[in-house]
């Protein structure tokens, strides 16, 4: 862990959005929990969170886990152990929250992302010197179109889209993660 700045990242599921704009639950990717995993403990998180309400995805990220961290993963590759140690596998954000309050004493500031623009976003210089001030941060990650109202409306931060040179601007959610966590903590 980073011992001056708290910040975990939270792979959300439930309540994101379609691309018609509706509420969905998207499905659990092991791909994106094996990679955000990596890129957490590479930048020194401290909590990699994946919120999923079924139980049967709880169940397979949870034997991923497993195996990387106590099974045969773990002899083969202690890297990669390492890294998904750090996830912690809740059923929805507010669990998340509190097993962040539970370990800090304080309620974690919010930190949505996007890939659109907008008003009200703060840069990443900006955040990365936010985050020294001592309080605990929970960042958001969406994944199908991105976050519903119900995780915006309560947010601290809205992070700066990430743009390449094009108007093309959909990336994988663990490679925007990655961009992301060089930006605040790269050399």
């Amino acid at each position: 862990m980073n011992k001056e700045i708290d910040l975990s990242i939270i792979l959300l599921h439930e309540n994101m959005l379609n691309k018609e704009g509706k509420l969905i639950t998207t499905s659990l990717t092991m791909i994106d929990s094996h990679d955000i995993s990596r890129s957490s403990r590479t930048y020194q998180l401290s909590e990699f969170f994946i919120a999923h309400p079924s139980n049967t995805l709880q169940d397979l990220a949870n034997t991923l886990k497993k195996h990387w961290v106590d099974g045969y993963g773990a002899k083969y590759n202690t890297n990669r152990g390492e890294a998904l140690e750090l996830i912690t596998i809740v059923d929805n954000y507010e669990q998340a929250k509190e097993k962040i309050k539970t370990r800090t004493g304080k309620t974690p500031k919010i930190i949505a992302t996007s890939a659109k623009t907008g008003e009200n976003r703060i840069g990443y210089s900006d955040l990365k010197e936010e985050l020294k001030n001592g309080d605990p941060y929970l960042l958001l990650l969406g994944t199908g179109w991105g976050l519903s109202d119900s995780y915006l409306s309560e947010v601290d931060f809205f992070l700066a889209p990430i743009l390449g040179p094009g108007d093309y601007n959909h990336l994988s959610v663990r490679s925007a993660a990655a961009i992301m966590l060089d930006r605040l903590f790269g050399s």
